[in-house]
């Protein structure tokens, strides 16, 4: 790739009047920046088309990752998290908080929702599941008559979308039907799409083709429910009433119950999460089931949750643990939840999941163990004596574990041959200093084995291997 001064150098070169050729020899700023400014120009150009060769089959810039997920109307949908709240009574009455009543915790001074109703006895204290997430309502006129009509939906800053209803002025409900598949004309049906900036918009039908066209002075009611997104529990402690609506209420104290998470809550899926779905054919979505591999569609929903999710189908059970009857048009899952005491829930959430995908797998999923398996890796290299050992061996074992590590999402993934040595490579030449000299060299060697859907691969710091030797310094001996 051409830099900067290579591209400088050949418009110097192609400068035909002689005036400016003095100019730019005597360095006249004039001359100079404008040049300058053209090269810089042309350098940039240059990345950006060195990008868009291999951009085919590996997303790498930011927008066309975005635009990817467009595409594929991954929408930037977040997951409240869920609590238990400690309810004291310190009055001399019983009292209720009714479901819906808003909380806040006092850590980060986040608002949260009671989903059931509870009542407390005089002096006892009680229980109840809490969310954080916030319900408003607003209300919308179509101004004009327009077939599938966008209408923005406005979140709050800070906040991602975690639910939407759609009702009209007759209390009509309109359910969501993701991309319009299997939408009858004048169905009361509306579906989210999103665009390069990650907003979300409601999208209404065509009375002839798919759904109901939204009609000039028609009036819709949206019911928005917002998150925060994921919470770090270990920080929830006390919190307080938003409202006190009695004299009772004043001495009720409320606070979250220590190693009561029930949900984590996750926020909307970032750049790095959406790369991973960018390397799914287009072929993959919710809907259209692409050879019983429901890997993508589970990932895109679940992946926010959870460290490691591998999905497989019949084909490569009998592929990979031996053909058994009990297996005939099953689904098989593998899951590692970000918080422990999700495990069971998550797990009991993908398999319904998958059920309203695709109904011949409802009750039809079989959860698997998963099986962690680190990574074995050695390598041997040699260093040019100026380097340190023992820094340079710290440096590579922070940089593999980081970006391989148990938690990290190169490694949520079932990976059946293991992590690819030349990305390895590529990354230690590209990050470690000691590797880029013309003395410096290594090599890596990895087992050559398969790893089942179950098994768990990683790099980890103590099956990471380095065999590193100094070379002698380059050069003739210096002769006095």
């Amino acid at each position: 790739m051409l830099t900067q001064a290579d591209f400088e150098a050949r418009l110097v070169a192609n400068l035909g009047d002689y005036e400016i050729i003095e100019r730019y020899n005597a360095q006249d700023p004039i001359v100079i920046r404008f040049l300058r400014s053209i090269g810089a120009y042309l350098a940039l150009f240059g990345q950006e088309l060195d990008i868009a060769e291999i951009e085919p089959f590996i997303k790498t810039r930011d927008r066309s990752i975005i635009a990817d997920a467009t595409n594929k109307g991954i929408l930037p949908i977040g997951t409240p998290a869920q609590h238990t709240l400690e309810v004291i009574n310190r009055s001399a009455n019983s009292i209720t908080l009714s479901q819906g009543r808003m909380i806040e915790d006092n850590s980060g001074g986040r608002p949260w929702r009671l989903l059931q109703s509870v009542t407390v006895n005089s002096g006892e204290t009680g229980e109840v599941l809490v969310e954080q997430s916030e319900y408003r309502e607003i209300e919308y006129t179509v101004q004009n008559t327009e077939n599938f009509l966008r209408v923005e939906i406005e979140l709050r800053d800070d906040l991602a979308l975690a639910g939407l209803t759609v009702k009209d002025s007759t209390d009509q409900n309109y359910s969501l039907k993701k991309r319009w598949m299997n939408v009858a004309p004048l169905d009361y049906a509306f579906n989210l799409t999103t665009d390069s900036l990650r907003r979300v918009f409601i999208e209404f039908g065509d009375d002839e083709r798919a759904g109901r066209t939204a009609a000039a002075n028609q009036i819709f009611t949206f019911g928005i429910l917002e998150t925060y997104g994921e919470v770090d529990s270990s920080r929830l402690k006390d919190a307080s009433l938003i409202e006190v609506l009695t004299n009772d209420e004043t001495k009720v104290s409320v606070r979250f119950k220590q190693g009561g998470s029930v949900k984590q809550g996750a926020d909307p899926l970032n750049i790095s999460q959406l790369r991973v779905l960018s390397s799914y054919p287009a072929l993959y979505d919710e809907n259209a089931v692409f050879l019983g591999n429901f890997d993508y569609s589970v990932r895109q929903k679940f992946m926010s949750r959870c460290h490691y999710i591998a999905v497989w189908n019949e084909n490569e059970q009998d592929r990979y643990y031996g053909a058994t009857y009990q297996d005939i048009n099953h689904l098989h899952i593998a899951i590692v939840a970000k918080n422990a005491l999700e495990q069971a829930n998550i797990e009991q959430e993908i398999i319904q999941y998958i059920g309203l995908l695709d109904s011949l797998y409802k009750d039809r999923v079989r959860v698997h163990q998963v099986i962690e398996k680190p990574f074995e890796l050695t390598l041997n290299g040699r260093l040019a004596a100026v380097h340190d050992l023992d820094g340079v061996k710290a440096q590579i074992k922070g940089l593999l574990v980081d970006r391989y590590g148990r938690t990290q999402l190169s490694a949520s993934r079932w990976l059946v041959n293991g992590f690819n040595t030349q990305e390895i490579s590529t990354q230690l030449r590209k990050t470690i200093t000691a590797f880029q000299d013309n003395i410096s060299d290594f090599s890596l060697t990895v087992p050559i084995s398969l790893n089942k859907p179950h098994e768990w691969v990683y790099i980890d710091g103590d099956n990471i291997t380095l065999n590193l030797v100094r070379t002698a310094e380059t050069g003739a001996a210096w002769i006095f």
